[in-house]
């Protein structure tokens, strides 16, 4: 099997995230949202500036790991009680489910968010003490 390129990566990617639609995650005891904002941040920062191409391959790259992390964890791994976004006009909360998921067996950390009274939204991915991510935000 070939590599994909970029596009075919998006493209591929993009469309099956939009099929997940939810997941049901038992440490929370709620369904985790895969709507198009969770996408949007794995291609854009939180001040909406770009990743860069090789951050974009990587976190879409991860995307398949996110609904065992979801589906597995057993505890939440970190939690940011609800602070006051201007941008929102609303409270934010954010939740850290760290998981081993892949054949690599490798530790996954999942962001997941909510905006006021709104949905549990997926909201990043990355792996534990990625030196590779670090690498590519230089």
């Amino acid at each position: 099997m070939s590599k994909l390129s970029y596009q075919e990566l998006i493209k591929q990617r993009r469309a099956w995230y939009k099929s997940i639609k939810k997941v049901y995650c038992p440490c929370l005891k709620e369904d985790v949202v895969f709507n198009s904002k969770g996408f949007y941040h794995l291609k854009y920062d939180s001040f909406g500036k770009a990743r860069s191409r090789k951050e974009r391959m990587y976190k879409i790259g991860l995307l398949p790991l996110s609904i065992p992390v979801i589906v597995s964890a057993k505890k939440i791994y970190r939690w940011t009680s609800k602070y006051y976004s201007k941008k929102f006009n609303k409270y934010i909360e954010c939740w850290a489910l760290k998981e081993v998921a892949g054949k690599q067996k490798t530790i996954v950390t999942v962001v997941l968010r909510r905006i006021g009274n709104g949905h549990l939204v997926f909201y990043s991915i990355m792996k534990k003490n990625d030196k590779k991510l670090k690498k590519l935000r230089k």
